[in-house]
């Protein structure tokens, strides 16, 4: 039994590493499945491998993760966790979940070396969630809605580049030699340490970044522009004009705390934020309508319908509810 347990133990590093075959992976299945008490020593493993790994929020649902993929084994598995914690959706089968320099150790007389070739993990958040990330570089990423974040097993060792889809907040450790890297659809964020909120939605009218602390630098086809706290880069995706203005820069942020927070965004942009942060299809009767600004502060964490209660205090509209569709009419 101790042989056993001992080659098991040994397969379950693999598997946190990324490089356990097909077949060791059923046999890992197998063992878990006979006993709580087989259970047990995995989860136990994972805590320990934890230990010595880089810190990272992404590994508490492992056993979930390996049942999903030996159910669904495809080159691409989409993943669906329960509702805490990251949300991972399309990994690759055959590839970790989580991250360690080459020779991780588990325990002790457990080493594991795993050159592999680059792959990319991509963490996407639902529309009504909000998640938050630790990098392995100590980086902290919180990601809104409807958000996808992008980076390789070479993160942090060879670059520090991620690619972000929809809204970020950063919290960026210095690193030096290794610059940080945000690359969106429309430029890039390059920054050595510093505190910024970075916003690009596809389909949204801009794209926005917005500096809390440090310095940054956008690189805009092949142009660099620097923001320093307090400003604001806006570019018009229609237009690709740049915009930098003086912000108040926590208004940035206040998606983080469940808020709305805006100086001025027209009723379009407004319902496009408000369906990702609640889940919810917001119709407005017109292109006119929806081009009207207005400011906006909501700091209670308000349900949608107190939003939209709210929304008809600043300007007279009527609100409609049928069955998951808001309708926002004059």
């Amino acid at each position: 039994m101790k042989e056993v347990e001992t080659d098991m133990r040994e397969a379950a590093v693999r598997y946190f590493e990324g490089c356990l075959s097909a077949q060791d992976e059923e046999r890992l299945y197998r063992f878990i499945q006979e006993s709580g008490g087989n259970y047990s020593l995995f989860k136990e493993w994972e805590r320990q491998w934890l230990e010595t790994s880089v810190a990272n929020e992404r590994t508490e649902f492992e056993w979930e993760k390996l049942q999903a993929r030996l159910h669904t084994r495809k080159a691409v598995t989409p993943m669906l966790l329960p509702g805490v914690g990251a949300f991972w959706r399309k990994i690759a089968a055959v590839v970790a979940i989580v991250i360690l320099t080459a020779g991780a150790t588990l325990g002790i007389g457990y080493t594991v070396t795993c050159l592999q070739p680059e792959t990319y993990f991509t963490l996407e958040v639902p529309f009504g969630e909000k998640s938050k990330i630790t990098l392995s570089d100590g980086t902290n990423v919180w990601l809104n809605s409807g958000s996808k974040l992008i980076y390789s097993n070479r993160f942090d060792k060879e670059n520090r580049v991620v690619k972000l889809e929809g809204e970020g907040y950063f919290e960026v450790t210095r690193h030096e030699g290794i610059p940080f890297k945000v690359e969106t659809p429309a430029y890039a964020v390059l920054v050595k340490g510093t505190k910024f909120n970075v916003s690009a939605y596809s389909g949204d009218p801009y794209v926005t970044t917005t500096l809390l602390e440090g310095k940054v630098e956008l690189l805009h086809e092949k142009n660099i522009y620097k923001i320093v706290p307090g400003e604001s880069m806006r570019l018009n995706v229609a237009t690709g004009r740049l915009q930098k203005t003086k912000v108040d820069a926590t208004h940035s942020t206040a998606w983080l705390k469940n808020q709305v927070e805006f100086e001025r965004i027209t009723l379009k942009e407004l319902a496009m934020k408000l369906s990702r942060q609640y889940n919810v299809q917001i119709r407005i009767a017109s292109e006119a309508l929806g081009s009207k600004a207005f400011r906006i502060s909501l700091r209670n964490r308000e349900t949608i319908g107190e939003v939209m209660k709210a929304l008809q205090e600043i300007m007279p509209v009527t609100i409609e509810y049928k069955e998951d569709n808001i309708y926002i009419k004059e």
